[in-house]
């Protein structure tokens, strides 16, 4: 890691922490107001409040993402789940993402008076490390390190970072990972997408594009990056359903529908809210734009975003009618599409490299031990 890249990890650490500082003022100075608490969710409050022996911060109606992370940080091995995931209105489906309420519950023994403080601090360190791993991504595919710094100003980053979510830790996970496979590290790589499938279960759809990626290059199948990945999904699969048994989960999935549907039954939302449809039509733009760079211009940054691609061609109205939603839901194509665009694209398109991007120091292939070759 060179000095500029970590320059510009603390130049992401001063933005999230003024981001850190302008929500806490905006919410009164109460760090619980970033947990996302809501009115209308009076039980899980009540809980809170029963728990921290305090009154807490909420917002209008029924809150978000945060709440529920909450109770599980409280008990993030399930051990005990008829005190607190019994709160949850979906419990496998929020079960499944258990890296994020793991760090800030520190296994289960974080005193819950330290709860909603460790929960801004994990999202405020992950945006930090993230930042610094896009800028190491970026100057390895040949750009400014400057450019790592589309990971904390994504606006998906943002709006996640306000809900108490775990995007952004899934999100940091799935760069480092990037980075190491680009850096020929495959064992470390398949280490951080099991980190990030485990904070984010769809980051699975990333994975897949990366490992599509490396088959095209490598003529092998790439059983490691991709199956401990989707092993560790599975054994805590598993694991959280012994625990809760409450079924397969499937009946809980609300997000997911037919192909484009969603999106069809949100166009009446946004023509109200002119801001909605020109932030959203931005974000359809970078989806095709992305795609089209992606394949022309290939690098597994890329690739593992356009599984979010085919992901947002699935999500249902109830995630495609506000930006403040879809943005965090489809955030990795926000930072991708900056890359890919403004780093990689303009790269070739300049004659300084090949049309395979990265993949190991100075050319070596690892699908063939001991030999060194262009790519």
């Amino acid at each position: 890691m060179t000095r500029a890249e970590i320059r510009v990890g603390l130049v992401g650490l001063a933005i999230a922490t003024a981001i850190v500082a302008g929500l806490l003022v905006a919410h009164g100075g109460d760090i619980t107001a970033l947990v996302a608490f809501g009115e209308a969710s009076p039980e899980i409050t009540a809980h809170a409040e029963d728990v921290l022996d305090r009154s807490v911060a909420t917002r209008v109606d029924l809150g978000h993402d945060g709440r529920f992370f909450f109770l599980q940080s409280l008990d993030p091995l399930d051990l005990e789940p008829e005190e607190h995931a019994a709160l949850l209105d979906r419990p496998v489906y929020r079960g499944q993402r258990m890296l994020y309420p793991m760090l800030a519950g520190a296994g289960g023994v974080a005193p819950a008076a330290l709860v909603p403080w460790t929960m801004v601090l994990v999202n405020l360190a992950a945006l930090a490390f993230g930042t610094l791993g896009t800028a190491a991504l970026a100057r390895r595919l040949g750009g400014s390190e400057w450019w790592g710094l589309a990971f904390v100003l994504n606006l998906g980053m943002i709006f996640e970072f306000d809900i108490g979510g775990a995007g952004i830790v899934a999100f940091a996970a799935a760069i480092w990972g990037t980075l190491a496979l680009e850096n020929g590290r495959v064992r470390a790589a398949a280490a951080w997408f099991v980190a990030a499938v485990l904070a984010r279960e769809v980051m699975l759809l990333y994975v897949g594009g990366i490992c599509l990626l490396r088959l095209v290059r490598t003529r092998r199948i790439p059983w490691s990056l991709g199956g401990l990945p989707a092993l560790a999904v599975g054994i805590w699969a598993v694991y959280l359903r012994l625990r809760l048994d409450e079924g397969s989960g499937a009946d809980e999935v609300q997000e997911i529908g037919l192909p484009f549907a969603g999106m069809w039954d949100a166009v009446p939302d946004w023509v109200e809210e002119p801001f909605h449809l020109v932030v959203i039509g931005a974000l359809i733009a970078m989806m095709v734009v992305l795609v089209v760079r992606a394949v022309r211009y290939p690098c597994y940054l890329g690739w593992g975003s356009i599984g979010f691609v085919l992901l947002g061609t699935l999500l249902t109205r109830q995630v495609w009618w506000r930006f403040f939603d879809i943005s965090r839901a489809l955030a990795p194509i926000i930072t991708a599409y900056v890359i890919v665009s403004f780093v990689v694209a303009r790269r070739l398109d300049d004659g300084s490299g090949s049309s395979d991007v990265g993949e190991g120091p100075v050319g070596v292939d690892e699908s063939s031990p001991g030999q060194v070759g262009l790519r």
